[in-house]
């Protein structure tokens, strides 16, 4: 049998009562590695149903620690930062150290590597494809056609994407299958869990 799923990671800002970026991870929030966003990760599946309640289960959770030490979360595309903010986060959290291991299928040279660019600080929906075969007790992946997915994902969500100042076409490899990571946090979830999964199913 031939078993494809779908995961999310979802970014979004901590901002303090004057609404500045807070950095989550001192604060023992699930945080990625740029240091400005907290990233929640979905479980896997071909459910949509799961996927959408593990993620609304992470986001309850978090909302309602930031509310308790009077922060906000703040699921938006992007923030406007001063460049002194940029250096800041850059040095403390080894920006230029970190490998960037994004590819795109257009050969745009812009990235969300860092999270920051002209002026922004950007936060995305990452959705992460994954097909194995499955036979007895054994698994094997299958190569997906990335290229194809991803201008489907950019062609059904181009008006998301563009209206968000996010950068089409970006992708990365990862152990099992890959990742799609042209969508803002902002955009709906639901339709996109529906949309990834009838792809991913349409693939050979």
């Amino acid at each position: 049998m031939i078993l494809n799923e779908i995961g999310l990671e979802l970014e979004m800002f901590l901002l303090n009562r004057e609404g500045n970026i807070l950095e989550p991870s001192k604060y023992g929030f699930p945080a990625d590695e740029m240091g400005f966003l907290i990233e929640l990760r979905t479980e896997h599946s071909d459910n949509p149903e799961d996927i959408m309640n593990s993620l609304l289960l992470l986001s309850d959770i978090n909302i309602k620690k930031s509310q308790k030490l009077e922060f906000e979360i703040k699921i938006l595309p992007y923030l406007e930062v001063t460049q002194e903010f940029q250096e800041y986060i850059s040095e403390k959290y080894k920006h230029s150290m970190l490998p960037d291991h994004t590819k795109n299928i257009y050969g745009i040279k812009k990235t969300h590597h860092t999270g920051f660019h002209d002026n922004l600080a950007t936060a995305g929906l990452h959705v992460h494809f994954s097909s194995r075969r499955i036979f007895g007790n054994k698994c094997l992946q299958r190569d997906l056609p990335i290229e194809r997915i991803v201008t489907i994902m950019d062609n059904t969500f181009y008006k998301e994407i563009k209206d968000s100042k996010r950068i089409e076409g970006e992708y990365e490899m990862k152990a099992h299958g890959f990742e799609y990571r042209s969508l803002p946090a902002s955009i709906d979830y639901k339709t996109v869990i529906q949309k990834s999964l009838e792809i991913l199913n349409e693939m050979k």
